[in-house]
């Protein structure tokens, strides 16, 4: 399963987020990546120990990182999909299936803009080498390219 690079209001923050865009950013996010994972976890248990979630987070969305007010839906998305890579990666380890938090970058997508430094094609092979590389001592982290983490 993989989590959507998802949508990004430029909007400022709390006061600056309507209800209506936390909803939508929240349903594309987070409850898309639950549904989907749920939905495919008998197809993982059935590709268990090879088997692994890896969901396509933001640098953006680290708590611990946040000091300004803006993107708050996205930021908000971001660090609750975080918590679901947690949670998935808790409960999976029974099953040997992993789940790992993907920062990609920057990236010149509609989301990122052609200021990016990172082309789509650069970002796959990052995200595959990532993928390749990881173990399950990695399993629940929050990561980006060369498997450097990320505090949550």
């Amino acid at each position: 399963s993989s989590g959507s690079s998802g949508i990004n209001a430029e909007y400022g923050g709390v006061t600056g987020c309507s209800h209506e865009e936390l909803k939508e950013v929240l349903d594309t996010n987070l409850i898309g990546v639950h549904s989907m994972t749920s939905a495919f976890h008998p197809l993982l248990k059935q590709g268990a120990p090879s088997a692994g979630v890896f969901n396509i987070s933001a640098e953006i969305g680290s708590i611990s990182g946040t000091n300004i007010a803006n993107k708050t839906a996205y930021r908000i998305s971001k660090a609750a999909l975080n918590m679901l890579t947690k949670i998935t990666a808790a409960e999976f380890r029974r099953d040997k299936i992993m789940a790992l938090a993907i920062h990609p970058g920057w990236v010149q997508t509609d989301l990122g803009g052609p200021k990016a430094p990172l082309t789509p094609e650069q970002c796959v092979q990052d995200l595959v080498e990532c993928i390749e590389n990881c173990g399950r001592k990695d399993s629940g982290k929050f990561v980006k390219k060369g498997l450097v983490e990320i505090p949550y």
